[in-house]
């Protein structure tokens, strides 16, 4: 009688593996030009060691030139798109930046209204070994911070990502401050990377960063399943107590079998 065998670990080798992103959301350590050329080289380091496959920088300042988000990306071998509304010509221009090791194939920029320094939304579109993937980048923070304003903004992004997505999989690295409540109920089909049971990270301490819901990484649990969560930190200075400045959070999400691809 003839009987079909159980396929052993190593026989299912030729199985495709899952699909994972690593994407990091972070603010740069705080404080005057000295005070980055001091702390960079340690950043750098410590994202040497996690990997992330892209990195959205939150609240950057271009001067003159000298992007410090873009200055990173160098030292890595990323890619940077540095995403603002200020003109070119503006000698301190606000915005932020989206770092890749991932081959981009398309970027984007809107305006969210009210418009303000950190108000502009910025897209990327990755190749994930087979699929593209669509990552948006938003600080939703606006002054004044009401919840009136911030729902114009939000709905602003959304409305964006409806309009650029193509259906593929799409996910948002931001910092929010509305309550997670106001953000999972303004933001439909997207799920918190942080309010996954079991994977709860303590928001980042940076200095002059208000409440709210804070950074994080919001994925279409339509395409993507959560893997993990883990911070990002710098050590703490030599001769300080304490478990180093908390800068950001990276999420390691599986993109589904079901996933658009093209």
């Amino acid at each position: 009688m003839l009987t079909t065998p159980i396929l052993s670990a190593d026989a299912r080798q030729g199985e495709p593996a899952p699909r994972l992103l690593k994407i990091a959301t972070l603010e740069l350590p705080v404080g005057d030009d000295s005070e980055w050329e001091q702390r960079r080289d340690q950043l750098l380091q410590v994202l040497e060691g996690l990997q992330p496959d892209v990195i959205a920088v939150q609240r950057v300042q271009q001067s003159q030139g000298r992007n410090p988000a873009c200055w990173l990306a160098t030292r890595l071998r990323y890619s940077c798109d540095f995403v603002t509304a200020d003109p070119p010509s503006q000698r301190l221009r606000h915005g932020s930046a989206m770092l890749s090791r991932l081959p981009v194939s398309e970027d984007g920029v809107t305006l969210l209204h009210p418009p303000g320094q950190f108000s502009t939304a910025g897209m990327l579109r990755v190749k994930l070994q087979e699929a593209l993937v669509n990552i948006y980048v938003a600080r939703l923070r606006p002054d004044p911070d009401e919840p009136t304003v911030r729902q114009h903004q939000t709905s602003d992004l959304m409305t964006w990502i409806g309009a650029t997505s193509d259906g593929l999989p799409s996910l948002i690295a931001g910092d929010f401050s509305a309550d997670t409540e106001e953000l999972v109920s303004s933001s439909p089909g997207f799920q918190p990377a942080r309010k996954n049971p079991g994977e709860r990270v303590d928001p980042p301490s940076l200095v002059g960063v208000a409440g709210g819901h804070g950074l994080d990484v919001l994925f279409q649990v339509s395409h993507f399943a959560s893997q993990g969560l883990q911070p990002v930190k710098l050590p703490a200075p030599e001769g300080s107590e304490g478990g180093g400045v908390r800068l950001g959070i990276i999420a390691t999400l599986r993109l589904q079998d079901q996933a658009a691809t093209r």
